[in-house]
């Protein structure tokens, strides 16, 4: 007997594909496998290709897949005049549900993983506190080596701290809180957070390390940030990465523009609409490859509080300087930056807007792992990337 012929009991079975032989006859009664062979006393006998058959059911019901058409999957042969059509329409649909799900599961799970870097670094790293005219800048510093600053907006250092801990192997590494966010603490009359107010407090903040160039990474607004550093303070660049800054005013798209300006415009009276909006308009949390496009829409749910006050000022007061930000193209071409861009941003505002900047400055576009929250969402592929990119 050769091995396609080889003949198998239900335990054995059992064991390989992980379902009680309970469950498995169940399904069987249920036409959801396929049923085997029996031997002269009535035993069950399976087959290589009954395994298969019944491994990639478990993982289509593992995904989610109704048990009606995993059926109806099983059943092809019987009730198709062309079954492997069949089969390619049943396992289509099911991945555009995968799909949706995996989305819903990214966002969620990048909350949770935000939570959890916040209560870890509210736990482990109490911050140190830079003083500056109208607030205090929280920071932390971590690691040994060349010194790089992660630099966001509105990201802070909880948003930085799994991506600062992978690159404190090889980097002295700087997160901080920009203004208004995090631990960082205001005063009355604080000066609103724009591109240009933001790069004077980080060129304060390298000055309370070095009187030198010093290496950084930007992503989305902390890209923009950046760019203000390099019109400003150029002598304190001595490489800077940029991740999709989300510059909305290097786009030639009126529709765009005014649907950004709409969002920010409700954000003090109704957070929930301007964040709905924005994830709209901006397609940023999707997954998008060079051929997909991201969804018009999708719903977020209702956002807590927290989250709320959160949005009044990022919307309200940080966005919209920072995506209407006008870039110096002349003061950007004499520091030495890479540009960079998620392999899953695909036709996403920031991403557009990087390729936009890259045409203007002559440099070729990076493709770094994940999305625009590449950084936080995938931080030991995101840090081997951009060690690539730096000088250690």
């Amino acid at each position: 007997m050769d091995e396609a012929d080889e003949l198998f009991g239900i335990a054995e079975v059992s064991a390989w594909i992980g379902l009680a032989p309970d469950t498995l006859r169940y399904f069987e009664r249920q036409g959801i496998v396929p049923s085997p062979r029996r031997d002269n006393a009535g035993r069950r006998q399976y087959t290589t290709a009954d395994v298969e058959l019944i491994r990639m059911l478990v993982h289509l019901r593992e995904t989610g897949m109704p048990l009606a058409d995993i059926a109806q999957f099983t059943g092809a042969d019987d009730k198709s005049t062309d079954p492997a059509g069949f089969r390619l329409e049943l396992l289509t649909a099911h991945r555009r549900r995968v799909e949706s799900r995996r989305e819903e599961l990214d966002q969620a799970l990048e909350v949770i993983s935000r939570k959890i870097t916040d209560y870890s670094d509210r736990v482990i790293n109490a911050p140190s506190f830079l003083d500056r005219p109208d607030c205090s800048i929280a920071f932390n510093v971590q690691g040994e080596g060349p010194l790089l600053f992660l630099v966001g907006a509105p990201v802070g250092r909880a948003g930085f701290a799994a991506l600062a801990l992978e690159l404190a192997g090889r980097f002295r590494v700087v997160t901080h809180d920009p203004r208004g966010i995090g631990e960082s603490r205001t005063v009355e009359g604080m000066a609103a957070p724009t591109p240009e107010v933001l790069a004077e407090d980080l060129a304060a903040l390298v000055d309370r390390f070095t009187g030198g160039p010093a290496q950084f990474v930007g992503t989305s607004g902390g890209a923009v940030t950046l760019l203000e550093l390099a019109r400003q303070h150029p002598d304190l660049i001595g490489r800077a990465v940029l991740h999709e800054p989300p510059l909305v005013s290097l786009l030639n798209d009126a529709d765009l523009t005014d649907r950004a300006a709409q969002a920010f415009a409700v954000a003090q009276t109704d957070p929930q609409r301007a964040a709905q909006e924005f994830l709209d308009f901006s397609g940023a949390g999707h997954y998008t490859g060079a051929d997909q496009v991201p969804p018009p829409h999708m719903a977020l749910p209702e956002l807590p509080a927290p989250e709320l006050d959160k949005n009044r000022y990022f919307l309200g007061r940080m966005a919209g300087p920072t995506v209407f930000y006008v870039p110096d193209i002349e003061a950007t071409r004499r520091v030495s930056v890479a540009l960079c861009a998620g392999a899953l941003s695909h036709h996403q505002m920031a991403r557009r807007s990087t390729e936009a900047l890259a045409d203007q400055l002559g440099l070729p576009l990076i493709e770094m792992p994940g999305n625009h929250v590449g950084a936080s969402a995938e931080p030991a592929e995101f840090a081997r990337a951009v060690s690539a990119l730096l000088k250690s």
